[in-house]
């Protein structure tokens, strides 16, 4: 239960730091334009370490900053229900994961796995295809609560390309970001021990 705790708060404080910082520079300081903000997304990055070193432990972490970090930035922009599309974006990661096991490349620790959490290329990989999930699936779920689409004649509500690709790229990048700047920061502090 200790780690339970401890990994679940850990994540809600590494992706609210992930989220105040990306909503500074994205949001509030005007640095970068708006439109470019989803272009390095940084909370990705949160979802991906975290799931991959801690496992499902921090998964409610995670949801709870997934809901807390856009009521942060801007409470009357979003005004679509965060709950679903939280879920979605915060379950891509374990979806990935599951996806890799099921064609036989399982997550490990020893350099026999096929997949290895300490190999920055196969933290890449989940990155990928965690993306492609989140991308697909909130669009998805977002066309269908005809939020940022014009409804199209029939049943289902097409769903734009470029948003699609802007999450899926923006994730990528933010992830890249955050492991560049923690392998920076961290590697001197872990070389002395």
């Amino acid at each position: 239960m200790k780690n339970f705790v401890l990994s679940s708060l850990t994540a809600f404080i590494f992706s609210s730091v992930l989220w105040v910082i990306w909503s500074f520079f994205t949001v509030q300081s005007g640095v970068i334009p708006k439109w470019v903000g989803s272009l390095i997304y940084l909370p990705h990055a949160a979802r991906v370490l975290m799931i991959v070193y801690f496992g499902w432990r921090s998964i409610p972490g995670l949801y709870l900053a997934e809901l807390w970090g856009p009521y942060f930035i801007a409470e009357e922009a979003y005004n679509v229900p965060l709950l679903m599309t939280s879920l979605i974006s915060v379950l891509s990661v374990p979806a990935a994961l599951y996806s890799l096991k099921f064609f036989g490349f399982p997550l490990g620790t020893t350099r026999q796995s096929p997949l290895n959490k300490r190999n920055y290329q196969h933290i890449g990989l989940i990155t990928m295809i965690s993306a492609f999930f989140n991308a697909l699936l909130v669009n998805f779920c977002l066309s269908q609560m005809h939020v940022n689409f014009e409804p199209k004649t029939g049943m289902f509500v097409e769903a734009d390309i470029n948003q699609v690709l802007r999450f899926f790229i923006g994730d990528m990048l933010g992830v890249l970001l955050v492991f560049v700047l923690l392998a920076i920061f961290l590697k001197p502090i872990l070389s002395k021990s």
